[in-house]
């Protein structure tokens, strides 16, 4: 068991590498980091490098014979986090600010997060909240955001993507999955599907223009209301294989 307590400035950063078991990081007091480190691997690195929060497996460990470690991290609001796994749960709890995780698999979750950038080969990534950019690359698994309002780019070999509220520019692109947008009020959205359904939610009184294109699936547009003034102007680009495209009013 390691467990030790890190004073840091304003500018900290956390940088977790470990090959399997589960990875927990939550905000706390500020000017401290505090790092908790179940495992039975002996090398296991703790360590302070200026502002930085080094973590990680022994490095002179082959990694294959790394063995798993429960990683439980406390971090000042707004922290900078850096996780790489080969197959670990990923938890973060609380406002941070620059995310990027990196795995070959297990499920991901973060709540908040000034921008956010997930890369992974399988599992399930759950958001809450990111103010900046966004961007996800996945080969499976299922993606839900609750709320971007940066850019935000997803990519998913197989599984879908559900968006709740995105008001900034966002790009999908699904081989095998739907893509959901309930609420979206940006100016562009481009998704590309090569099997699965988009369904995309606008508000009421927006002029749309619309470049769609469906090999096999069906358009579905809302009712016209007349011209009313138009409240906000929006391009949606559409490229899908093999599904409908439904655009809503919300």
């Amino acid at each position: 068991m390691i467990s030790q307590d890190f004073q840091v400035g304003s500018n900290a950063e956390v940088d977790v590498h470990t090959h399997s078991g589960r990875v927990e990081v939550k905000t706390g007091a500020k000017g401290v980091i505090s790092v908790e480190v179940e495992t039975r691997d002996p090398g296991f690195i703790v360590e302070k490098r200026g502002d930085l929060i080094f973590v990680s497996s022994d490095k002179n460990t082959g990694w294959l014979s790394r063995g798993s470690a429960y990683v439980s991290i406390t971090v000042p609001e707004k922290t900078d986090v850096t996780i790489g796994t080969a197959s670990a749960k990923t938890e973060c709890e609380g406002k941070l600010g620059g995310v990027e995780i990196k795995t070959a698999s297990g499920n991901i979750a973060v709540e908040a997060a000034e921008t956010l950038t997930v890369k992974t080969a399988s599992g399930d990534i759950r958001v809450g909240t990111v103010s900046g950019e966004l961007r996800v690359s996945s080969a499976s698994g299922n993606l839900r955001v609750d709320r971007i309002t940066g850019k935000a780019s997803f990519s998913s070999a197989s599984g879908d993507v559900r968006v709740q509220d995105g008001s900034g520019p966002i790009t999908a692109s699904t081989a095998s999955g739907d893509v959901r947008i309930n609420e979206f009020t940006g100016k562009s959205a481009a998704i590309k599907s090569m099997s699965g359904t988009a369904v995309l939610g606008i508000p009421s009184g927006t002029r749309l223009e619309l470049d769609a294109t469906l090999l096999s699936g069906k358009l579905k547009l809302p009712k016209s209301e007349g011209a009313p003034p138009s409240e906000r102007q929006m391009s949606v680009k559409a490229k899908i294989v093999s599904g409908d495209l439904v655009i809503k009013k919300i």
